[in-house]
């Protein structure tokens, strides 16, 4: 499916401001499967015929954070999407097509050189902690995201070059960068920019994770580690986006998302019903999943970027350009897709998702697998085969350190990938760490090769992947300084128009490309597998699955 973003001309922008002052209405239907018909299968529940009202989500990770603005991890991003609102919905409409549908805000007004957004507020909406939702609350959740003591991962690199939040009235907010910046308006219908209420975000302080409270469909009831995150339905919810279906509170009693690392742990709590939704099971159970008929699997594809390694070009021996050249020779996505994944995803050649404005097809060939040349450009680099096909140079081992993710879906990909790289000469160790720990490393250095995926809606996600503000603590994890790619990126994000902004996001992308500083494997996309009861899912331009309409048949 496309999930191409509509135009950013000044056109499309009008009739997009028209459109959210009218309201937009309708189901979401993309292709047919972004609602998700109710499927045959007996719901659970106590007593004859009776029916759950909670749904159990089978998650993958440990959140690092339950605080949008703090947040690094996409699997968070979908939990709270549950919790908070944005101002803007960015969703798929009844053709497919992803359009913004009123959020917190009734419509908005973008200056022509996209420095100034101007949100008009609703006015009947109230937070979990029953503090009323108005201007002040814009105002104390993007200064909150812009706070460094706050230390945002995503939140604060996608907000861009924000000055301020002006509070024109009690229900208009404008949000001012210093510089024009195209990119907020879809960035702002991310979760990590959700609605924070301003009397939590001041009781709690530093502790807001711990007591995050929103506007949205369900309230946070509790947070156990290594076990669960658990929410209750919010029963004043009436102003969820209207592609979900009519306005009101969730059907659903409860929604609980449970902490599965292991992918058979997964899957043998949604074989016994302990669960009802898993996430990225592994390849095989996949297989197994759509073969059965009371189970569904999704697959829903995502812009941002792939699935992949950042190469770190601060530490030898991936210093050197043509050992970072014969890497990504030296793998063949397309068997690692068939013969690891079995065919679950779809392979990666670039370093953004083919949704993903700013990808250039032509770069899919850029590094099409070739040993022999990868033989040879490390032959050239000065590295050459001992005896048992590892390389050395000047008594120095050809060796790559590998840090990964533990439960994040890498382990064997990693495993094929360290014997790719056997075959043209590379030695490898490997190891795996917890999310923040491993981010801490990546930031480090310690690491040749790192791992990473990354949900996105606008090409301006490179800000935080390869700008080199954000290598101490941000998703530069490559340690990749251009100061001709830090000064392209926000010279792309002023343009407004939006071929133009394509164009020159392209020219960002091939030079990546061209200094070789990412391996791709496989593209990103949501990946879920349920019980066939499970009705009313919906789907966004991430991947991400939204429950606000969910029940069981």
């Amino acid at each position: 499916m496309s999930l191409e973003p509509a135009p950013l001309n000044e056109s499309a922008l009008f009739s997009r401001r028209t459109l959210l002052k009218a309201g937009a209405a309708g189901l979401v239907a993309l292709g047919g499967s972004s609602v998700l018909a109710a499927c045959q299968g007996t719901a659970s529940g106590t007593g004859s015929g009776a029916k759950t009202t909670s749904l159990t989500v089978g998650i993958y990770q440990e959140p690092d954070s339950l605080d949008p603005a703090a947040t690094g991890l996409a699997m968070v991003s979908m939990i709270i999407s549950h919790i908070y609102d944005p101002l803007i919905w960015w969703l798929p409409d009844g053709s497919g097509k992803n359009v913004f549908h009123p959020g917190l805000a009734k419509s908005y007004q973008v200056s022509k050189d996209a420095t100034t957004y101007t949100f008009t507020l609703r006015q009947d909406v109230d937070f979990h902690d029953g503090t009323h939702f108005d201007a002040e609350a814009v105002k104390a959740t993007f200064d909150h995201i812009a706070d460094p003591t706050t230390k945002s991962r995503s939140a604060r690199g996608a907000l861009g070059p924000y000055t301020e939040t002006v509070v024109v009235d009690q229900y208009t907010a404008k949000v001012v960068f210093s510089q024009p910046n195209a990119a907020f308006e879809h960035e702002m219908t991310g979760i990590v920019f959700g609605m924070q209420s301003p009397a939590a975000l001041k009781k709690y302080g530093a502790d807001i994770a711990s007591h995050p409270t929103g506007t949205g469909p369900f309230t946070f009831v509790d947070y156990v580690a290594q076990d669960h995150v658990g929410l209750a339905k919010n029963p004043k919810y009436q102003w969820g986006p209207t592609v979900f279906g009519p306005a009101g509170p969730p059907k659903l009693e409860k929604l609980n998302f449970k902490i599965l690392l292991d992918t058979n742990a997964r899957y043998n709590a949604l074989r016994a019903g302990q669960i009802q939704m898993a996430m990225n099971l592994d390849p095989d159970t996949i297989a197994t999943i759509k073969k059965a008929s009371q189970f569904k699997h999704y697959d829903m594809p995502s812009t941002g970027q792939p699935y992949g390694f950042p190469i770190n070009v601060d530490k030898g021996p991936t210093n050197d350009l043509k050992v970072r050249q014969a890497i990504l020779y030296a793998v063949d996505q397309k068997k690692l897709n068939e013969s690891v994944l079995r065919g679950a995803f779809t392979p990666a050649y670039n370093v953004l998702t083919p949704s993903t404005p700013g990808y250039v097809k032509a770069n899919d060939t850029m590094y099409a697998y070739d040993p022999a040349k990868a033989k040879s450009l490390l032959e050239q680099a000065g590295w050459v085969a001992g005896a048992d096909g590892t390389r050395s140079k000047g008594g120095q081992k050809l060796s790559l350190d590998i840090l990964i993710q533990s439960a994040n879906g890498f382990d064997l990909p990693t495993q094929y990938v360290v014997n790719a790289l056997k075959e043209v000469g590379f030695a490898s160790t490997t190891k795996s760490q917890p999310f923040t720990t491993a981010a801490a490393s990546y930031n480090q250095g310690v690491q040749n090769l790192s791992a990473i995926f990354y949900y996105d809606v606008d090409p301006y996600l490179l800000n935080n992947l390869v700008t080199s503000s954000q290598i101490k603590a941000g998703f530069n994890w490559a340690h990749y300084r251009n100061p001709a790619i830090d000064a392209a990126i926000p010279k792309a994000n002023a343009i407004v128009d939006a071929a133009a902004r394509t164009a020159a996001y392209e020219k960002v992308t091939t030079t990546l490309m061209e200094d070789a500083i990412f391996l791709p494997l496989w593209n990103v996309s949501g990946v879920y597998s349920g019980t066939a009861n499970l009705a009313d899912v919906h789907f966004g331009p991430t991947g991400y699955s939204y429950y606000h309409a969910a029940s069981f048949t």
